[in-house]
This record gives structure tokens, C-alpha cells and sequence, in this order.
């Protein structure tokens, strides 16, 4: 090493590591080995390394170090086009699940599974951990729908649907779950972000409700689809657009909505033909908003592939980016343009694998779709989730083994 280097002034050296990798600021020799603990070596080291070329990572982790080593050894692993061998997998049992969902934020800590039996039961556990940390059910009753609050700053974590009312839940930090509010509406919850719960009615009309001020907006679907396509799948809430996702269509509505009992139908819609499974990404910065549509033929059933399309709703109608054919069912959808998939052989519908499709995007630089095998599934599993900024999949079967993957 040369003396000239090793008697620059800290603060120009500081300068010079900012230019190097992850890898590289990590192999730097003892005597700026206290330079690179530094947090603004760390901050400059994730503005460039991660945040400018997309990378994911997972958001609220306060050590810089921590976050910037973790979210760059997972894009590493994205980037090379070879099978994506989890790098750790942990298994913990439960009742039988027919649902699993990581909850946002919240340090990545917990994970909620849905179980029938006499009755619906919630489950919360702890992912680090591997323990059950609390169960809620409802007077032995059957949930309608459960869905998870977008927002992990908000109060409100869980939106439970009993048909005729909403139960709505908080989440401790210890795990425990608690009732705090009660909405009386014979609707069903589709999305919930902070305050704000879409409901639908089982004909053309959503509900936009503001849990906390009691106010409200109408979602009409403008009286041109027919009875049985009305019924709303989805709703995603941008700056600019509301979108509400129907069996065979999506429609945009003016966004931000004033709640003060108004109706609005679409500015536009478009049609997508029968669809047999669609998953959208989430709203995020510097990436586009995507929906992955499963197409299948009706004539033939699970013996021919079926179409996966993804199409970029960053633009109405949304645009056709990529295509492919695949034997897959479930599958879930990342910011990032990567989608964890359950393929099944060709021959065998019984013989399953978890695949990762990686289309064009900051993780795969290339203008085609690449296939990686991530891992082999029991033949009754029942449920799959994904968080492509931790780089974890959660699969559960349908006799209660959880299976957590990390990338």
C-alpha cells in the first residue's frame, strides 16, 4: 500500500471509498478498518450501491452496515442467472394453514397464518424467534376475509371480515393481537392502507371508508360489465389513480378521493379477458406498478402451459412488457419485476417446485425472462408469500408444516 495513501487526511478518504463496492469496502486493510465503520462510509455505501441501482432492501433497519451488506449480498444472488438455492430454510409446525402473509414493517419480525378448523383462528409468530407468540379468534365464527394493513406505521394492523361487521386489530410488540375498533358494514374488506379500508359489495359498487373520521367515497364501475364480472378482486391506492381490479377488467378512478359521500365512476377501463390469477406489486418509488396475469386455456385445462403476462400500470391501459408460457399456479409478485412461482411438471400436476421468474429490471439486466429453481414442494402444500425486500418466502402445507426460505 503506498504511504501517500495512507497519509491522506480522513475526510478524503472517506471521499475515495464512497467509489467502491460493497465487497471492496469490505476487504480495505487495518489501518481504515475504523474509516469503514463509520456510518457515513455506510450511508454513502447504500445511497450508491444499493438505492441507485434498485436493489431491494429491507426499509427501518437502523444499522446501516447491517442493511447495506444484506440487501447487497441478495441482489448478487439475483444478478448471476444460476438456480437460487436458498441460502437458509427453517421449519416450525402449526395447525392446518390455508393462508400466509409476512407482515409489513414491524422489523420483519412476524408472520400471520390463517387456520380452519371449527373455527377461524389467527396465528401470529415470531420469524426469528420460530415461536407462536398469539392466536385470535372470534366466538368460534368463520372469517369472510382477512386482510393485512399496507401500512406498518398504522395503528390498525389487521382487518378481519364477520360478515356483518369489520373487527379491526392491533398488533404489540410483543405479538399479542387486540380489538380496538368495530365497524358495522355488511361489506367485505379488499384493501387496507393506514386509515383508509376499500370494501365491496358483491355487486358493482366499493365503499372507500375512512375508519377513523367515519367518512366516505362510492367506486361505481360505470354500469358496463357484466353481473358476474363485478365483483372487485383488488384495489390499489397510487398518487394519481385508484385502481380497482374485477374479474375481467381493471378501472382507474381520480386519486386523492375526497371522502364526503360522493360517487365516482372510472375514467377509464380496460379488459383483460378471463383471468384465472393475477398478483400486483406494491406502490413504490422509482418502480413502476405491475400486475402478473395467469391466463389459461379453458378447452384444456392444466395439461397445456398456461400464459404469464406482466403488464406496467404506470400508464392507462396498462402495456404488455413481458410474456411467457409456464405450468405454474400460485404466485406472488415483487416490486422489482421478480415473482415467486409454484410450477408443476409437465405430467405430473402432484410434483411441484417453487421457481423465482425474474423479468427484465434492476435484477435481471437482460432483455430476457430467466427461470431459476428455488425449491422443491410437498405434493399438499397449501399457501405461499413473498418480501422481496428481505428476500423471504414463506410456504406452509396443509397438515401445518411452515417452511421459511431465505434467499
Amino acid at each position: 500500500m503506498s504511504s501517500t495513501l495512507y497519509d491522506l487526511p480522513d475526510d478524503v478518504l472517506i471521499y475515495n471509498i464512497t467509489f467502491l463496492s460493497v465487497p471492496d469496502i469490505l476487504q480495505t486493510c487495518k489501518r481504515f478498518n475504523a474509516l469503514t465503520r463509520l456510518p457515513i462510509v455506510w450511508t454513502n455505501a447504500f445511497k450508491f450501491n444499493i438505492l441507485a441501482n434498485n436493489y431491494p432492501f429491507p426499509p427501518g433497519y437502523i444499522d446501516l452496515e447491517h442493511r447495506t451488506r444484506s440487501a447487497y449480498r441478495l441482489a448478487s444472488r439475483w444478478l448471476v442467472d444460476t438456480p437460487l438455492i436458498p441460502k437458509s430454510e427453517v421449519t416450525f409446525t402449526g395447525s392446518t394453514v390455508y393462508e400466509i402473509k409476512f407482515i409489513p414493517g414491524r422489523q420483519h419480525l412476524w408472520l400471520l397464518t390463517l387456520s380452519l378448523d371449527i373455527s377461524s383462528v389467527l396465528t401470529i409468530w415470531n420469524i426469528e424467534r420460530m415461536v407462536k407468540c398469539s392466536e385470535w379468534s372470534y366466538k368460534g365464527a368463520i372469517f369472510n376475509t382477512v386482510k393485512l394493513n399496507t401500512d406498518p406505521d398504522s395503528e390498525a394492523c389487521i382487518a378481519v371480515s364477520l360478515l356483518p361487521t369489520i373487527v379491526l386489530l392491533r398488533l404489540d410488540d410483543n405479538g399479542i393481537l387486540h380489538e380496538i375498533n368495530n365497524i358495522d358494514m355488511n361489506l367485505l374488506p379488499v384493501t387496507f392502507t393506514g386509515d383508509i379500508i376499500a370494501l365491496s359489495e358483491t355487486v358493482s359498487t366499493m365503499v372507500i371508508y375512512n375508519w377513523k373520521t367515519g367518512t366516505r367515497a362510492y367506486l361505481d364501475e360505470g354500469g358496463d360489465i357484466q353481473y358476474g364480472h363485478r365483483v372487485c378482486l383488488q384495489v390499489v391506492f397510487t398518487s394519481s389513480t385508484i385502481l380497482v381490479v374485477r374479474a375481467c377488467s381493471i378501472s382507474a378512478y381520480v386519486s386523492p378521493l375526497l371522502l364526503c359521500g360522493q360517487t365516482q365512476t372510472p375514467i377509464a377501463t380496460h379488459p383483460f379477458g378471463w383471468v384465472e390469477d393475477f398478483s400486483i406489486s406494491s406502490p413504490a418509488p422509482n418502480n413502476p406498478l405491475s400486475i402478473l396475469i395467469r391466463y389459461e386455456d379453458l378447452d384444456f385445462g392444466p395439461s397445456v402451459p398456461s400464459s404469464l403476462e406482466l403488464y406496467s400500470l404506470s400508464s392507462f391501459p396498462p402495456i404488455l412488457t413481458s410474456k411467457i408460457s409456464s405450468y405454474c399456479t400460485q404466485f406472488v409478485l415483487g416490486k422489482r419485476a421478480t415473482a415467486m412461482c409454484v410450477r408443476y411438471k409437465e405430467h405430473d400436476i402432484d410434483r411441484k417446485t417453487l421457481i423465482a421468474v425474474v423479468f427484465p429490471g434492476p435484477l435481471n439486466p437482460t432483455d430476457q425472462v430467466r427461470i431459476r429453481e428455488v425449491h422443491p414442494l410437498d405434493h399438499n402444500w397449501s399457501a405461499l408469500d413473498y418480501d422481496e425486500d428481505t428476500g423471504r418466502i414463506a410456504i406452509c402445507s396443509g397438515y401445518g408444516k411452515i417452511t421459511i426460505l431465505q434467499l
